[in-house]
């Protein structure tokens, strides 16, 4: 590590303070304003939103996704709602396993995001039709993930309160859908820079902070069924992975890099037991998820990863 390196930290950590409480300080005010586009009339109608170049075209939009999550690459996502509940919600699964042989869906409040309850493929049996979920009253949105999707999808219906609230609809889903996330680069600005500073340092330096502070802030809404696995590179920096034999049998990893200020950089499934990635053009933050392939592991031990941190010089990437 260069001289340069050793003395980041010196403005890295305080720089990160001040982003840390501006990212406070964005959420805070959306969740004031979110009436903007989650309507408060307990009588407005549901719909789907897939997470696309579209949805994202508002800037209200980008900037509310970025201050809440960090993107899930490997997913194509959809949005329903809102919807008030007295009592239950019931989803058409078989419409989720006709999309994807491998799906999460997530009940969240509408006020804060706030994750309550969520469904699988790894929770229920494949001819099962449907699925209700007990609520208390309140206002909700469901969030669908499907991995390995099929096209089209067909998103679900919806029944709350034994009343259907959102018809089942399909969605064209060719297997490149998600390229949309590569051009979201040109719309980076000293917003993000600003938002997302805090980031790198949180990373980079996770080894002397509280782990669940840095979970809770680095993953605010994560998947329960997934194993996370985060960290900082550097520029000039690359990553290998060395992972236990037989893990690609029972797990799928999805590994996912985004720049520091947390816009996508790439992202690929990992397919062989070492795998290092290619030197990073500049600094930025990666995610690995391991997801179980069946139920009888969900719950296991975080499996035991290998991650080396290799640096190379502007020459030697040059070379590359």
């Amino acid at each position: 590590m260069t001289l340069l390196r050793h003395l980041a930290i010196l403005w890295e950590i305080p720089l990160g303070l001040l982003s840390y409480g501006f990212a406070k300080l964005v959420k805070a005010t959306l969740t004031l304003i979110s009436r903007y586009y989650n309507p408060t009339d307990a009588t407005a109608k549901a719909d789907w939103q897939v997470v696309s170049a579209d949805f994202l075209q508002s800037p209200l939009k980008l900037l509310w996704t970025m201050s809440r999550a960090r993107w899930n690459l490997h997913a194509l996502i959809a949005i329903a709602g809102p919807f008030t509940v007295q009592s239950s919600l019931t989803l058409d699964v078989q419409s989720l396993w006709q999309s994807a042989p491998t799906w999460t869906a997530v009940v969240y409040t509408l006020k804060g995001y706030k994750t309550i309850t969520s469904i699988s493929s790894l929770t229920l049996p494949t001819d099962q039709p449907t699925a209700t979920i007990s609520l208390p009253p309140g206002r909700y949105l469901v969030g669908v993930r499907h991995y390995n999707w099929h096209n089209p999808i067909q998103l679900p219906a919806i029944t709350v309160d034994g009343t259907l609230a959102l018809a089942s609809a399909p969605r064209s889903a060719p297997p490149d859908f998600n390229q949309f996330y590569r051009d979201l680069a040109a719309r980076r600005g000293w917003l993000y820079s600003a938002l997302n500073f805090y980031v790198y340092p949180l990373l980079r330096w996770l080894q002397w902070l509280p782990q669940p502070f840095v979970k809770s802030t680095f993953l605010p809404v994560p998947n329960p069924e997934t194993h996370f696995f985060y960290g900082a590179l550097d520029r000039g920096e690359a990553l290998t992975l060395d992972l236990p034999a037989d893990l690609l049998t029972t797990h799928r990893l999805y590994f996912s890099l985004d720049t520091r200020d947390c816009f996508p950089y790439d992202w690929y499934p990992i397919t062989a037991d070492r795998h290092t990635t290619a030197p990073m053009a500049e600094q930025g933050v990666y995610i690995l998820r391991v997801h179980p392939k069946t139920p009888d592991m969900l719950g296991a031990n975080p499996p035991l990863i290998t991650f080396l941190t290799h640096s190379f010089s502007p020459e030697q990437m040059a070379g590359k």
